[in-house]
């Protein structure tokens, strides 16, 4: 059977774009795809009016000494790209950027190796995805308590929140949420089915797809159907189950962005007599236009980086590409 060796510099080479993109797209794909936005969704879009008053600033006559006058609302951490990853950056370096990603690790194969367990048992996929969902409530919020808040010196399992509140709290937003991000995977492809459009089919990985003149309008149109899902299902439920969890972080844990732990009021605290975490409605209303503004920004930005990555990525891979093939040489060719 005839092949082709390639020049001994292309694994060098390989090893180069392994060094320079990897790194990037960790970054990009676990960093801004879900670190920031995890922060934009807990941030308190209304930080307080006053200082408060300190005890050692109080003279003897029993007046403070500070000035207690209104203070200029400071822009929000996450209202720019830049300036949350300066406040990411700063707590401790380049580390920092990937806080959280053993958590974010530990759901990844649990949750694979749970959902093969119930797959093997016979279990259907929309049975099987919401009860690998409400059996790891717990890493999944300890992850969100972890990206939000400041470095702890307790592991990961230490700070596993109790298992029915986190039951309680979270089995229903987790499952919505899962559901939202499984909808906005099917109905695209689905719609891609429906318009007849040459698509790769992985059962046939070697059939390659042959190009039609309408594929451009019907590829658009897709896309724009999962950016609209994205836009409109999974970021609201991922926002709900975001402040769902932020809502129970534990108090001896300062959160890294302003973060107002009452909600405005709603959570009651369950020492006296509260459930301790705030409810779906609430965690829906008490995310504000403005948040939701800022949030969507943010969510643009890093898609037009992944879109720039994408393209540096080919911009510098089919020239190598290229370059590899001209330099290789059927086998037993001198």
């Amino acid at each position: 059977m005839d092949g082709y060796e390639m020049p001994s510099w292309a694994w060098a080479v390989f090893a180069l774009n392994i060094v320079v993109f990897l790194p990037l797209f960790l970054i990009v794909t676990y960093t801004f795809q879900h670190v920031y936005p995890t922060l934009a969704m807990v941030e308190d879009p209304s930080p307080p009016t006053y200082d408060p008053v300190s005890l050692n600033d109080v003279a003897e006559d029993g007046f403070s000494t500070t000035n207690a006058t209104a203070k200029s609302e400071s822009p929000a951490v996450t209202a720019s790209l830049r300036s949350t990853h300066r406040a990411v950056y700063a707590i401790g370096g380049w580390r920092s950027l990937f806080r959280g990603y053993a958590a974010y690790l530990f759901v990844s194969v649990a949750g694979a190796f749970v959902g093969s367990i119930f797959m093997s048992m016979g279990i259907p996929a929309l049975i099987a995805v919401p009860l690998v969902t409400v059996t790891l409530a717990q890493p999944h919020a300890a992850w969100t308590h972890i990206v939000i808040s400041a470095p702890s010196p307790k592991y990961f399992w230490q700070r596993l929140p109790p298992f029915k509140k986190a039951f309680q709290a979270t089995a229903v937003p987790l499952v919505l949420y899962m559901l939202a991000a499984q909808l906005a995977t099917f109905l695209p492809a689905g719609l891609a089915l429906l318009l007849h459009m040459n698509i790769w089919d992985p059962q046939s990985p070697k059939a390659l797809p042959q190009p039609d003149k309408h594929d451009a309008w019907k590829g658009v149109l897709v896309l724009l159907a999962s950016l609209a899902l994205q836009v409109f299902l999974v970021i609201p439920a991922q926002v709900i189950l975001t402040r769902v969890q932020a809502s129970f972080l534990p108090e001896e844990d300062d959160t890294i962005v302003p973060f107002d732990r009452s909600f405005g009021g709603q959570v009651e605290p369950a020492i006296v007599g509260g459930k301790g975490y705030i409810s779906m409605a609430g965690a829906w209303k008490s995310f504000t236009r403005t948040a939701w503004i800022r949030l969507v920004k943010l969510y643009v930005k890093i898609f037009l980086i992944i879109i720039a990555l994408a393209v540096a990525w080919f911009a510098v891979l089919i020239p190598e590409y290229i370059l590899i093939a001209n330099n290789s040489r059927k086998v037993g060719e001198l």
